[in-house]
């Protein structure tokens, strides 16, 4: 039996396994969304809200571990169907790997809009708020600071 190779894509291939292998997803709250204003940062109110902070009294409401373990599903079966593009597209490990950073980041962001399995806020806590002119009584969501500065990036291992 011959075989004849018409076009060869190896090239490709192995310069998107090398992008895949080289390369790290991170969800949450990069430094330069860390910043905002008030006493402490997103990154820190990120850590105490997934954690909780028994000294503040201030139960855990994870969102980050629980939103990206969410995606994965979603992410897997795209990975899976881009080993085709792979051998074709120089840089296609590059755009699925944005695109897992996209879906994952998007469905952190629908855990704490959705509040499912959060700890209500304390009848104090939402009377805080009122008194500062916020009528919200979602947890983590008060000015929107915190839930857009969740976000992902694609960075070398």
């Amino acid at each position: 039996m011959k075989v004849k190779i018409t076009k060869d894509n190896t090239k490709n291939l192995l310069a998107n396994i090398e992008a895949l292998a080289s390369k790290r997803v991170y969800v949450g709250i990069p430094g330069e969304k860390a910043n905002r204003s008030g006493p402490i940062n997103n990154a820190q109110i990120g850590y105490i809200a997934e954690n909780g902070s028994p000294v503040n009294n201030i139960p855990a409401r994870p969102h980050l571990v629980p939103g990206v373990e969410a995606a994965m599903p979603a992410i897997i079966k795209d990975m899976r169907l881009s080993a085709k593009s792979a051998m074709k597209l120089p840089g296609a490990a590059d755009a699925r790997l944005e695109r897992a950073g996209m879906t994952a980041m998007m469905s952190v962001r629908r855990k704490v809009v959705s509040q499912e399995g959060f700890q209500a806020l304390a009848p104090g806590t939402v009377k805080a708020r009122a008194r500062k002119g916020f009528k919200g009584t979602k947890a983590l969501i008060e000015t929107g600071q915190y839930l857009n500065a969740i976000n992902y990036v694609v960075r070398d291992k």
